[in-house]
């Protein structure tokens, strides 16, 4: 019995998409039905890990994974087949019997452009603001948040270093709303210089995925043993958790407000309406973005990143009404292109050949 026949695999952000030969990956079927074993394919399927529900690894580095699972499966994350499907299907016939018809092949999508519209600051986002002696994490807050900003007052007038415990998994820091740095889980960035130490302090605090196997499992996110600045553990926090899934609902702005027309800093949220004829998958082109998440009338699809891989963000036709659709963009570092563009059809990146 094989219970997980690897036909492909998945992809974290920074490296390659993963793909595995069509010849082989038969041979290897053909082998194992001719031996007369019982086989799972893993993954017959490609699919998504919508919203904020992708994992990661970790085997000495942080590895969060992308938001595609496509996997190079037999049939893609738009549930299209491929040539592998083809290829598996007439190696299952040589030993069963399989249906006469087959899927039809992917066909090009629409791909309509709008622009992006009315930037509202993600440092100025409403909510409760709890106070907390201590830096906390984020698994101390009920609900967990994917989330957060974190804000002290500093009062040095000499420059200094910032020291954090262990970064789980990514925290951008600002003073007085001027942006210092960030610091990354898998760079195992600690510190970071502030040629300025007098000011409010603020962090934003990012979970990129939950490590989901091993000793690693069940593990506490945001930031480990707080954080120092010249030796002296910071006090006295004002915390704000983030809930990502409704936070377009705490943020105004409207797709009739001024349209962005240059590179955009975030983090910031911006709007977009875009018009389709019927309804139908979409890929939405994430290439001229940084990093940030992307909700589709009111769905949060997921996160993008420039570092790819992954290029696009897989939009299905469930979630697309025919006429104006709402789009809105939280990008957290810095957007290029401040435009809605779509895609024909998946871009999942360079592979390793």
């Amino acid at each position: 019995m094989c219970s997980e026949f690897w036909c492909g695999w998945f992809d974290h952000w920074g490296a390659h998409h993963h793909t595995t030969s069509v010849e082989e990956s038969a041979a290897e079927l053909d082998a194992l039905l001719a031996a007369g074993a019982s086989v799972n394919i893993y993954m017959f399927h490609g699919g998504t890990n919508f919203g904020l529900t992708n994992g990661a690894n970790d085997k000495g580095t942080y590895q969060p994974i992308v938001t595609s699972y496509d996997y190079d499966a037999p049939l893609d994350e738009a549930g299209n087949p491929t040539a592998k499907y083809h290829a598996f299907r007439d190696v299952i016939a040589r030993y069963h019997k399989v249906p006469d018809s087959v899927p039809p092949p992917a066909q090009p999508l629409p791909t309509p452009v709008t622009s992006l519209h009315e930037p509202f600051p993600l440092l100025a986002v409403s909510g409760h603001w709890g106070q907390w002696p201590t830096l906390p994490a984020f698994d101390d807050l009920t609900p967990v948040p994917r989330l957060m900003l974190a804000r002290t007052r500093i009062a040095s007038h000499e420059p200094g270093v910032l020291v954090f415990g262990e970064i789980r998994d990514r925290v951008t820091v600002f003073l007085d709303d001027v942006r210092l740095g960030t610091l990354l889980r898998e760079h195992h960035d600690e510190a970071v210089g502030m040629p300025v130490t007098s000011g409010e302090l603020t962090l934003l605090i990012e979970d990129l995925g939950r490590v989901d196997y091993g000793p690693r499992l069940g593990e506490p996110k945001g930031i480990m043993d707080g954080v120092s600045l010249n030796g002296r553990a910071l006090a006295g926090w004002d915390v704000l958790p983030i809930d990502a899934a409704t936070l377009p609902d705490r943020c105004p702005g409207s797709v009739d407000g001024p349209a962005v027309t240059g590179p955009l800093a975030g983090p910031v949220l911006v709007r977009g309406r875009l018009t389709v004829a019927d309804s139908t998958d979409l890929f939405l082109d994430t290439a001229g973005w940084g990093k940030g998440m992307v909700w589709f009338n009111g769905f949060l699809l997921g996160r993008y990143w420039r570092r790819g891989p992954q290029r696009t963000l897989y939009v299905p036709a469930p979630l697309v009404r025919a006429g104006a659709n709402d789009v809105v963009v939280l990008e957290l570092d810095t957007m290029i292109d401040p435009v809605v563009r779509c895609a024909p059809h998946a871009r999942l990146g360079h592979t390793e050949a």
